[in-house]
């Protein structure tokens, strides 16, 4: 766009002044937050469907960051790939770019749609890779309450002839990030929440085509399918409306069982995605797993 005469070294420093200004130094060492227009990796049913790059920007032109590959929650309803963005600023400055994946809403596509949308948005991301500034060796999948759960379901079927619709190579997975996600569809509609037991109940008939499909919607019934399972993080408030603790409870447990390395946090008091959810603590327990499991 412009072409300089000189570079940045080479430029002299202006030496210009005047009385009252004040000289405040510059951070060289500071990450600047970069969200590029959105793109579209697929279209399924007609749906154009988009992921929502955000990358940190260091001084390193050529850097190359790990990525987190995000479904956000929205009840399996559209999601605002937007919304709630700025929970992942300081995660993002600890330098990590998050690609928030759009899917297919429940009025759209039945499970498992959205499972099979967040591995072909994970696969355009492999097949473009000469494209985008990512580590491919440190990707982690993540999700937050209903995209909790479809990032589980992906995670526990990953690379396998399951939950997917297309025939791609997907990168290799380093970590599993779950915030307060559905485990098992099955318990949480027999159970009051913070909505009754009726509300709840709806579920089923929403997302599955028949109740004998249900099954296929826990995290009980692929646990066993991959052979190594990549580490995982999972994030729970104690005073959730919305998905009971005990869901974040199974899926720990069941990991455990399978020899995962697994880290469980209950964050005291805290609803779901509220704001003491998402204060320091978390934040800090978050950067330190990721960080655990980079290379």
């Amino acid at each position: 766009m412009y072409n300089f005469v000189y570079s940045y070294e080479d430029f002299p420093k202006w030496k210009d002044t005047v009385e009252g200004m004040v000289t405040l130094q510059g951070d060289f060492d500071y990450t600047r937050v970069y969200i590029p227009r959105p793109v579209i990796y697929g279209e399924k049913d007609g749906i154009p469907l988009h992921i929502r790059f955000v990358f940190p920007v260091r001084k390193d032109a050529e850097a190359r960051y790990p990525l987190i590959i995000h479904c956000k929650g929205s009840g399996w309803d559209k999601q605002n790939l937007e919304g709630l963005l700025g929970d992942f600023i300081e995660i993002i400055k600890a330098g990590y770019a998050v690609a928030f994946v759009e899917y297919r809403t429940w009025q759209q596509a039945k499970y498992p749609s959205m499972v099979c949308d967040l591995k072909s948005a994970a696969a355009w991301i492999l097949e473009n890779k000469d494209q985008l500034p990512i580590d491919y060796d440190n990707i982690f999948l993540s999700g937050d309450s209903s995209g909790g759960h479809t990032a589980i379901m992906a995670n526990l079927t990953w690379g396998q002839d399951v939950l997917c619709d297309e025939d791609k190579p997907l990168p290799a997975l380093k970590g599993l990030l779950d915030f307060f996600g559905v485990t098992d569809v099955r318990k949480l509609s027999e159970v009051a929440t913070g909505l009754t037991k009726e509300d709840n109940a709806l579920l089923i008939p929403m997302l599955f085509e028949s109740p004998e499909d249900v099954y296929t919607g826990s995290c009980s019934c692929y646990i066993d399918l991959v052979e190594k399972l990549p580490p995982a993080i999972i994030l729970h408030g104690n005073k959730d409306r919305m998905v009971p603790l005990s869901q974040s409870i199974e899926l720990y447990s069941l990991l455990r069982e399978r020899g995962c390395d697994v880290e469980f946090y209950m964050i005291d008091g805290a609803d779901h995605s509220s704001l003491s959810f998402w204060g320091v603590p978390t934040k800090q327990a978050i950067i330190n797993f990721l960080k655990k499991h980079t290379d």
